[in-house]
């Protein structure tokens, strides 16, 4: 169940194939894990690889329906994200107290106590209906989603929306710098989220450059989110949930968690100006050609591979392809 494109299928169809993937997959894991942090964790993975595959084709399904189907996948999402994000939060505390060495230790266990008794969602009831319900809205969203309709073909259905994506994603890392703000950092993640994805998906087109680049984009969505996940419980500790504890304590935890921060800032900028080096156009431009070689080379072996026919058959037709796919790729270099 690779979440990939494959160069001889129809975008179209390939589209059609990973959302059915997805979901089959994030609707056996909320019905069979018997964990319900883990049920919910890979249900919304497989829910953010929906949204990213969504933003590839968003120019091509138009603005309109891609807003109401990315709100209905994120809503989706939502609904599952009390229960993760509290257990994220504690896990989160009680890994900088170890780090960061915060004395006295049951301070930590004293904030974590504030987590549990602030959260509804931490109820396993209430987070078994979020589950049944998320598995019958993912119906709704495989039905809705096998309805739209793409503009363009081939590689021009997804190549506008990884340029705007890419974009997007670049513009953040500029303004999370620019601004220092959680939030500016958060809008970089999740712009490192969606490339990270769809370079898996279109990894097929040269696995080795592409692979790379997805494995530099979950790298730094990694260290982005353990930003996040630091400025959360900064949040958190200056809310009213937590004023019976001690404020010196508080202000101990903030200021731990904010040098956490910066030594992961430091990180992530290198890898950011590495990973978004290449402007938005020119990416567009180098993944398109990748593409069509790679259907010209998956044409070409299963010509090699066919039977010989002494008409020319099959074995002409796949170097008709190839021929065609080349002059393309020749055209696009000009």
């Amino acid at each position: 169940m690779a979440f990939r494109f494959k160069p001889t299928e129809r975008i179209e169809d390939g589209f059609q194939r990973i959302v059915a993937e997805q979901i089959a997959r994030a609707q056996q894991i909320l019905r069979t894990a018997d964990e319900q942090s883990v049920a919910v964790h890979e249900a919304r993975k497989s829910i953010k690889r929906l949204r990213a595959l969504l933003r590839l084709v968003r120019p091509s399904i138009g603005e309109k329906t891609f807003k109401s189907e990315n709100a209905f996948l994120r809503d989706i999402g939502l609904s599952l994200s009390g229960a993760r994000d509290c257990f994220v939060l504690a896990e989160t505390l009680k890994t900088l107290g170890a780090e960061a060495q915060i004395e006295p230790r049951s301070l930590i266990a004293e904030v974590c106590e504030c987590i549990a008794g602030n959260s509804e969602a931490s109820d396993p009831q209430q987070t078994r209906l979020a589950i049944k319900r998320a598995d019958a809205l993912l119906d709704d969203a495989k039905a809705r989603l096998e309805a739209l309709k793409f503009a363009g073909s081939q590689f021009d259905v997804v190549g506008a929306g990884l340029e705007q994506s890419y974009r997007r994603a670049r513009l953040a890392f500029a303004e999370a710098y620019r601004s220092g703000d959680d939030e500016a950092f958060h809008e970089w993640r999740k712009g490192a989220q969606t490339h990270w994805r769809q370079m898996l998906l279109l990894a097929p087109a040269w696995p080795a450059y592409l692979g790379a680049r997805a494995a530099e984009a979950r790298a730094l969505s990694q260290l982005l989110g353990d930003d996040h996940d630091l400025a959360v419980v900064v949040a958190f500790l200056q809310s009213d949930a937590t004023t019976d504890v001690d404020e010196k304590g508080r202000v101990l935890i903030v200021a731990k968690a904010r040098d956490a921060q910066q030594a992961l800032r430091v990180e992530a900028h290198a890898r950011g100006q590495r990973l978004f080096a290449a402007g938005p156009k020119r990416l567009r431009r180098a993944v398109g050609e990748f593409w069509n070689a790679a259907a010209a080379l998956k044409a070409l072996e299963d010509d090699r591979t066919a039977e010989p026919s002494c008409n020319g058959g099959n074995g002409g037709k796949a170097r008709k392809r190839v021929s065609n796919v080349g002059r393309k790729v020749r055209k696009s270099a000009e």
